[in-house]
């Protein structure tokens, strides 16, 4: 009987270990692989892919760089509103409008991916900044 508890235990507890949420499992794939990399989760294949990257592998068109270059413009202007805009993401901005102008849309496009990802994790920042700000009040 006292191995039966141990081998169920032991199950129960691999069981627990290897239970990870989605975004645990895209981060440790992510890192382990790089950018593209297809990775398992719940039965499902995905890939290692953010979203500004997908937003970015569109065909190399004025039209779809300004496009996401105004996504990018608008999201950075919501993180700045909360005070954690990035240093680096208006000149990611700028520099993406001025490939535009020079007519090298692909430049444009992965900028403005870049810029717009730096706006979204600005934008977790200050999120977790809310929901724990109590964690840096001295005790």
């Amino acid at each position: 009987m006292k191995k039966l508890m141990i081998l169920c235990a032991a199950v129960l507890f691999s069981q627990a270990v290897t239970a990870e949420t989605y975004q645990d499992a895209f981060n440790k794939a992510r890192a382990m692989y790089g950018k593209g990399h297809e990775f398992q989760w719940q039965g499902k294949t995905y890939k290692t892919l953010h979203e500004e990257e997908i937003e970015a592998a569109v065909e190399a068109t004025q039209v779809n760089a300004q496009a996401l270059l105004d996504k990018s413009i608008a999201a950075n202007k919501k993180v700045a509103a909360v005070g954690f805009e990035w240093k680096l993401t208006g000149g990611l901005l700028k520099k993406s409008a001025q490939a535009i102008e020079a007519g090298d849309y692909r430049k444009a496009l992965d900028l403005a991916a870049q810029a717009k990802y730096h706006a979204r994790i600005g934008l977790a920042q200050y999120e977790y900044a809310e929901a724990n700000w109590y964690k840096a009040v001295p005790q």
